[in-house]
């Protein structure tokens, strides 16, 4: 019994460590680390970083295919080397260069945390760099601005963003290298709770 008891304080502790910053469900944003908790650092330049596009609280268990775009700012203070898209045989139709509309060959188990993409950001220098995530272009859901996911049974659901959307209905900026800070304003998703811990 006692060691019932240990088994399970210990995946209390190791589930409650290492908690998504988005508490959203089936929510989309950029992050610098795998467990979707780090959305802002300071970067040395001359180095390629990371950038990891996740899907946060799924309520689904699998992810057939994905499309997301990504706005980053400003030109000239980075470069993207490379983006590795997630899944089983992931065939991108939509041109690259920050939209991608995917298919995967089969489906892809989703967790607190899935990964959806990795982009590789080169940093050429100091200057703040924000991210913007939002949807691709053309969009599945028409009159979307959002990410979306495609489930089982062809069904496509667009996403939250970790950033919110604007009153207009306009994305926002979702993390920043060497930034400022990100802002959260969707009331709905409780941005306001977890601007107080940012």
């Amino acid at each position: 019994m006692k060691k019932v008891v240990v088994l399970l304080m210990l995946t209390l502790l190791a589930s409650s460590a290492f908690a998504v910053v988005d508490d959203s469900t089936n929510s989309m944003g950029i992050y610098f680390d795998m467990n979707a908790d780090t959305y802002e650092f300071a970067a040395a330049p001359y180095a390629i970083y990371p950038a990891y596009v996740m899907l946060t609280n799924p309520d689904f268990g699998a992810v057939y295919g994905y499309e997301f775009g990504y706005d980053i700012q400003p030109a000239g203070a980075f470069t993207v080397t490379g983006t590795v898209l997630a899944g089983n045989g992931p065939i991108d139709v939509g041109g690259g260069a920050g939209n991608h509309i995917v298919g995967l060959a089969s489906p892809m188990a989703t967790s607190e945390a899935t990964l959806i993409a990795t982009l590789n950001i080169f940093v050429l220098n100091a200057d703040p760099i924000s991210f913007e995530l939002k949807g691709a272009v053309p969009n599945s859901i028409i009159g979307s601005k959002a990410p979306a996911v495609l489930m089982e049974g062809d069904a496509i659901m667009a996403t939250g963003l970790s950033a919110g959307f604007a009153e207009d209905g306009s994305t926002q900026i979702c993390a920043y290298i060497n930034g400022a800070g990100v802002v959260a304003t969707d009331e709905v998703s409780m941005d306001a709770v977890k601007a107080l811990y940012r």
